[in-house]
């Protein structure tokens, strides 16, 4: 990253020169250098974020008026920050990838969730799903094992992870999921539900995580729940396509 390179310079050139010029001992020059790497650092971070939160704000206003195409722009105007602010670019591409998705462009959703952080679970649950609802069970699989082992606390996530391993009757190793994760977060009424159905041999149920659940698009919701929008706010459901197409 740009940003590191830049303070690390500046921190090195500063201790190192001192050190040429006699000013201070070399241990010396290694503290100072340090120091002054990680104020650069400071001051960078807070010069990007005053431009990176106006920007976000206008995404977030764009989204929720239904403006898909400007969002997307604008998300897409924020990636050359990626080389300056870390971890900014897999979270970029993550956002552009579930708008793409909810726009209905499957395809272009794929692309762009693949190169989302592992540190974005919802980016990642997303595409598992996509994986999931094209008939190709192992790479969703394969996308949830790398998602779980970083983000050990989203309980949609481990209980999705462990949904398709039951589906896919392997319901000792969803058993193990739940578990592992109920060490973690003990308080998780949900989890602590679907790891007992599992050992009384019975379906998970998936009800409790409400609209982040049906919002995935692997389970219709029930029709007691009328007309609530499966898609998260700011975004519309995604265009149906026909039986023919």
């Amino acid at each position: 990253m740009y940003s590191l390179l830049l303070c690390s310079a500046i921190g090195l050139l500063f201790g190192l020169g001192g050190w040429l010029l006699d000013w201070w001992h070399w241990g010396w020059g290694i503290l100072f250098a340090l120091v002054v790497a990680f104020v650069a650092w400071v001051l960078l971070a807070r010069r990007l974020a005053r431009r990176l939160q106006p920007a976000l704000a206008r995404v977030q206003k764009q989204v929720e008026a239904g403006l898909w195409v400007p969002a997307m722009q604008s998300l897409e105007d924020l990636l050359p920050m990626g080389k300056w602010i870390p971890l900014l670019r897999g979270q970029v591409l993550g956002q552009m990838g579930m708008l793409a998705w909810h726009s209905g462009d499957t395809d272009k959703a794929v692309t762009l969730l693949s190169g989302a952080s592992l540190r974005n679970p919802d980016a990642r649950l997303l595409l598992a799903c996509i994986h999931w609802k094209k008939n190709d069970p192992t790479r969703a699989l394969q996308v949830l094992q790398l998602a779980a082992a970083v983000n050990k606390k989203h309980a949609l996530l481990h209980n999705t992870y462990a949904w398709m391993l039951h589906k896919s009757e392997r319901a000792d190793e969803a058993q193990a999921v739940l578990a592992a994760y109920l060490k973690r977060d003990a308080t998780s009424a949900p989890t602590k539900d679907n790891l007992l159905r599992l050992q009384n041999r019975t379906r998970m149920a998936m009800q409790a995580f409400d609209m982040q659940w049906y919002a995935l698009g692997l389970e219709q919701p029930p029709q007691t729940m009328g007309q609530m929008r499966r898609a998260p706010k700011g975004f519309r459901e995604p265009p149906k396509r026909s039986k023919g197409g």
